[in-house]
């Protein structure tokens, strides 16, 4: 008798983001270290009767908290959780620290300095120089000093004032489903039509790994695409992909040596081998073809081997071109 086991569907790793303001596109996400939502609701609990038991949950205040963890730093994710534009243009920056060799004095800065120059001699000293273009002159000695100053350059900045708001827009996280037989058979979207972040974020400067930039935030109601959907927070939508058969080098056909007793019916496991690194994966039995090389000894349907009669037999297993051979021998 045949054991028909289930396939299962997994969400595996993080999503993938995208976010709207106004229907532009403000950013996207593909580095996301974290990627998670919490629904959570608030109940009143109602007690009477003797030992005030429970006797009804009264739910209420749903409410729905996004939160996404990007690895990768992109100063889009900085502007909309304080509200503000990029600008891009000239401004003045600071090259601090810079090392600096002096030939008798000179020194050449990588940039042309605007304003003074702050030098820290090698005795630890700071002197202050103005500089000619790029060069500087301090003293007349040969030596390295470090040299701190603002000079002009194309930047991108955002300003984090006191006035501004989070953008409100809308989130879009597209995660991947696999199958347990089959690899990835599509993907799963939580569209949150209305977010709006929480305008709280760190910049963590560390010696090891790198800055990572959390947004996260609440979703907010919005009337549903039909009436009868009412106020909404999000949708969860899967999405199929073309499934098609796992890519196997090889398949083994289990038992490789089948006993049976006339009227005996045993079913028959294949697992797929990939090679290399990969490990061995189950493939369905209605994912394959069988054929006995003699039905009068035992047959063979919907995975699983009959015995017929005393003899041996070779049952023939066929999955996408690969194949394998069970020897039967009916007692």
């Amino acid at each position: 008798m045949t054991t028909n086991k289930r396939a299962k569907d997994f969400l595996v790793s993080t999503a993938d983001v995208a976010f709207f303001v106004d229907d532009m596109l403000a950013f996207t996400g593909t580095t996301s270290l974290n990627t998670s939502i919490s629904v959570s609701m608030e109940d009143q609990e109602i007690t009477g009767g003797k030992g005030n038991k429970t006797l009804y949950k009264f739910k209420y205040g749903r409410k729905l908290a996004p939160s996404v963890e990007m690895a990768e730093w992109n100063l889009s994710y900085i502007a909309a959780n304080v509200g503000s534009t990029i600008f891009e243009g000239l401004r003045d920056v600071f090259s601090v620290a810079e090392c600096v060799t002096l030939t008798k004095g000179l020194g050449k800065l990588k940039k042309v300095p605007v304003g003074k120059v702050f030098v820290e001699k090698p005795d630890g000293s700071t002197v202050t120089v103005t500089p000619t273009g790029s060069e500087i002159t301090v003293g007349s000695e040969d030596c390295i000093v470090l040299a701190t100053y603002q000079y002009s350059a194309n930047v991108k900045r955002v300003t984090v004032d006191a006035e501004s708001t989070p953008l409100v827009g809308r989130l879009v996280l597209s995660a991947d489903k696999h199958n347990n037989r089959k690899g990835k058979v599509g993907e799963v979207q939580i569209e949150i039509p209305s977010f709006q972040l929480s305008g709280t974020f760190d910049i963590s400067l560390e010696a090891s790994g790198s800055t990572t930039t959390k947004l996260d935030g609440d979703a907010l109601a919005v009337d549903g695409i039909s009436c009868s959907a009412g106020s909404v927070y999000a949708y969860i939508t899967e999405v199929p992909s073309a499934e098609s058969l796992v890519s196997v080098s090889e398949i083994a056909a289990l038992p490789a040596i089948m006993c049976l007793t006339a009227g005996e019916t045993k079913p028959i496991t294949i697992v797929g081998l990939k090679g290399g690194l990969y490990s061995n994966i189950e493939i369905d039995a209605a994912d394959c073809t069988f054929a006995s090389d003699n039905d009068a000894t035992a047959t063979v349907a919907n995975g699983a081997v009959t015995g017929v009669a005393a003899g041996t037999t070779y049952i023939n297993v066929d999955y996408n071109g690969v194949q394998d051979v069970i020897k039967v021998t009916v007692a």
